[in-house]
């Protein structure tokens, strides 16, 4: 059996499990955490929009946990993505289970989306998925 990962260098992993708890109350949390896992984990295999935090996140992992960099049967980088990713996956998935049912500007969706994920802006390509979402879903 692995040896377990400890998290707690990594603090903004317990305030996500808290904030996912109140998550799992809403309506539609099932379809926006699989959609904001599926959007995210996207994100991190092509290293867009968080990819500086999610390095020093990974790095911080790796550190209080020297087994991880030596593990044979995968990398770190995809062992920790899923804890990486999870603050934001978090985040990103209460955002889109709380947005209004009415038809919305993109613009200031993705203004939102970028102030509850902490970035200056969101300005996502044609093909990702987050403006899939957007496009395809009947909000």
């Amino acid at each position: 059996m692995p040896p377990p990962i400890h998290t707690w260098a990594v603090p903004q992993l317990a305030a996500a499990h808290h904030a996912h708890q109140r998550l799992l109350r809403h309506l539609g949390a099932a379809t926006a955490w699989t959609a904001a896992r599926a959007i995210t984990t996207r994100w991190y295999d092509h290293e867009q929009h968080l990819a500086h935090r999610w390095h020093t996140r990974l790095n911080q992992l790796c550190a209080t946990n020297p087994h991880l960099p030596t593990a044979r049967s995968a990398s770190p980088t995809l062992l920790t993505r899923d804890l990486v990713t999870y603050p934001e996956t978090v985040a990103l998935a209460r955002t889109l289970a709380t947005l209004p049912n009415r038809p919305h500007d993109a613009s200031d969706v993705l203004t939102h989306i970028a102030h509850r994920l902490s970035l200056a802006r969101m300005t996502p390509s044609a093909n990702d998925p987050l403006r899939a979402f957007l496009t395809h879903t009947s909000r």
